[in-house]
């Protein structure tokens, strides 16, 4: 598993290698050609910053796709632990051509379904290798930093829906990714690190591992519930 920076850590970014079989990803593969593109506006049609291509929802070959993403990340361990997923959007195929992109924004609060999804984390999974295209590179805003991630096929990126991100001008080729949201059951993010550091201190704990790492995350624990609970 890669690990992560200390920035990523702070607004909990993950990566997530290899969240489609082999299997999986030769079957998305096969599906993509019957993908029946649209202008991306269709969904968003006062923008003036996002220009690509996505799947209707009601496109078959799309809701092929989208079920298989969906069964894959919701058997993904980590990101279960992570983001104790309560609802996910259904996934939505999007591709960028030379000269499309996607600029800085952040992700929609709500989503209108029946009943409605609140985003609390959003979720790309690329789906062709990084060498066929130049330029695309899923770009996340921390303050004066940019993260820029191009993942292996299959492979997933979490992250807050709360941050301000882009999808960088592709110049060569085509990018192609399916996107989602999820919902947790714990809505604060702040809380949602304790549970993800209180799993892997109970790992360690069980299995006899790092002594020192066990450590630091018991005194993260107790000196951040402490910070949560105090009464000052």
């Amino acid at each position: 598993m890669m690990a992560a920076t200390t920035a990523e850590r702070t607004v909990m970014i993950r990566i997530l290698p290899n969240v489609l079989s082999a299997a999986e990803l030769q079957a998305v593969r096969e599906l993509l050609p019957q993908v029946r593109f649209s202008d991306g506006r269709i969904t968003n049609p006062d923008s003036t910053i996002k220009q690509n291509l996505q799947a209707p929802q009601d496109d078959p070959a799309n809701q092929r796709i989208a079920l298989i993403a969906r069964d894959a990340l919701m058997r993904y361990g980590e990101l279960r632990v992570f983001a104790q997923p309560r609802t996910m959007a259904r996934t939505t195929v999007v591709r960028y051509e030379p000269g499309m992109n996607y600029g800085w924004h952040v992700d929609e609060a709500l989503f209108p379904s029946t009943p409605p999804i609140r985003s609390d984390l959003s979720c790309t999974v690329f789906l062709n290798d990084p060498s066929e295209y130049d330029g695309g590179e899923l770009t996340i805003q921390l303050g004066a930093q940019e993260l820029s991630y191009k993942l292996e096929p299959g492979s997933a990126i979490l992250y807050p829906s709360t941050t301000i991100h882009r999808v960088t001008p592709v110049t060569r080729g085509v990018r192609v990714a399916a996107i989602t949201w999820l919902q947790s059951w714990v809505a604060d993010s702040n809380c949602r690190e304790l549970l993800v550091q209180l799993e892997e201190a109970r790992a360690l704990a069980a299995s006899g591992g790092d002594r020192q790492r066990l450590q630091v995350l018991l005194e993260s624990l107790r000196t951040n519930l402490f910070r949560m609970w105090a009464d000052t």
